[in-house]
């Protein structure tokens, strides 16, 4: 509007509604922002009386997904105290996070600090007269000879073809303490393709008759291994999928990052999740969430539960190119056939949206950014694909 061509008299007006036409302008654009999940995009003027309530929801959203990203890197003090209903459901999340993790964890902890316990609880002679069904080997530090032993082999390990293994691990640690007199403890896994033995083993050097040798007191500690990876397992496990859970997920990124490991993040991204559990209720939701995830696990065995109806896939040795057409026939296995209720009176469609992103060992960039590029890339493809769930909702 040229607001110099009207009369004067309608001047102040013209002026008024340019300004008035400006407010909604900017209102409309942080509108179609905040729908679109983009909080980065320019804020209106702060003389803007009609964007102060999108402002405010604007403010607040950024400020959950910062708090969002601390409760992922491990950071269960976080407390929302605005956004009503959502605020107590996302308040009690973290609060039964963090008791199941330091639950879990504190039960691992007791674990290995027994076992820590009992292995340095007395000196190596004590343990000698008071542990005598305990395995103990001595042998010459110069020939590797096996001087003394308390307990046939056969009786002490599950399968035959350790003993050899065995042997040459003692045998190892016996040359390395040649220029030592200091005890040490060790661990170490005897395996084969059915079977895994664990052993603590206490060495010690002492003087055996006329020989320089070593006393091995060996543990089995096989059952406490497979508890603490159990109780590990649980602790980084999605419960309903059976896949990683988001912590687990960010420290197996992080840890390949640091490892300058070549390999491809994949984000995906469920379509009309909502819809089915609004429509179908929850339970078939769940169903809908694990028909996802068992597909996702044919790309890769790291396969992670980022929330709801979010996953990321870790996979190494694949190009994104194959990552993609991968992930295009898993959503063609998806959309292909209609999913019915309980009843089977009403059907529905199954999809997912994706973004990979390829990361190189030179790659500098964190976790989180290289995420963030994923999710973005995702949601390019979600959106090319929306004429596709015009059926139902997203």
């Amino acid at each position: 509007m040229d607001v110099a061509s009207l009369p004067e008299d309608f001047r102040e007006l013209g002026e008024g509604l340019v300004y008035f036409a400006e407010m909604l302008k900017e209102v409309r654009t942080l509108a179609r922002s905040l729908s679109r999940g983009d909080l980065s995009g320019p804020l209106p003027r702060p003389d803007n009386e009609l964007a102060s309530n999108l402002k405010s929801l604007h403010a607040a959203l950024k400020h959950l997904t910062w708090q969002a990203r601390e409760v992922a890197a491990g950071d269960y003090d976080q407390h929302v105290e605005f956004l009503g209903e959502f605020a107590d459901a996302f308040n009690e999340m973290i609060v039964q996070l963090k008791d199941r993790r330091e639950a879990l964890l504190s039960e691992i902890n007791i674990i290995q600090k027994q076992r820590q316990d009992l292995e340095r609880s007395n000196d190596f002679f004590g343990i000698i007269t008071g542990r005598l069904s305990e395995w103990i080997i001595i042998l010459d530090q110069e020939t590797g000879e096996r001087l003394f032993t308390n307990h046939p082999v056969k009786n002490v390990l599950v399968s035959n073809v350790f003993e050899s293994r065995l042997y040459d691990i003692l045998l190892n640690y016996t040359s390395k303490m040649k220029e030592s007199d200091a005890q040490k403890t060790v661990e170490f896994p005897l395996m084969n393709k059915t079977d895994i033995q664990w052993f603590s083993a206490i060495l010690h050097p002492l003087r055996w008759y006329e020989h320089n040798a070593v006393a091995a007191l060996l543990t089995d500690i096989t059952t406490n291994k497979a508890q603490i990876q159990e109780l590990e397992g649980v602790a980084y496990q999605d419960m309903l999928t059976g896949t990683y859970n988001r912590h687990y997920g960010m420290k197996l990124l992080n840890g390949w990052l640091e490892q300058h490991i070549s390999f491809v993040i994949c984000f995906i991204d469920m379509d009309r999740l909502k819809y089915v559990n609004d429509i179908f209720g929850h339970m078939e939701g769940d169903r809908y969430i694990l028909r996802v995830a068992k597909l996702l696990q044919t790309l890769s065995a790291d396969v992670c539960r980022l929330g709801g109806d979010e996953f990321m896939v870790l996979s190494t040795g694949v190009t994104r190119k194959a990552a993609e057409t991968h992930l295009e026939a898993l959503r063609d296995i998806l959309t292909a056939k209609d999913y019915t209720s309980d009843d089977g009176k009403i059907s529905y469609k199954c999809s997912m949206s994706y973004g990979v992103v390829e990361v190189t060992a030179d790659n500098v960039l964190p976790a989180v950014d290289l995420l963030s590029m994923a999710d973005e890339k995702m949601f390019i493809y979600k959106k090319a694909h929306k004429a596709e769930r015009r059926d139902a909702p997203a």
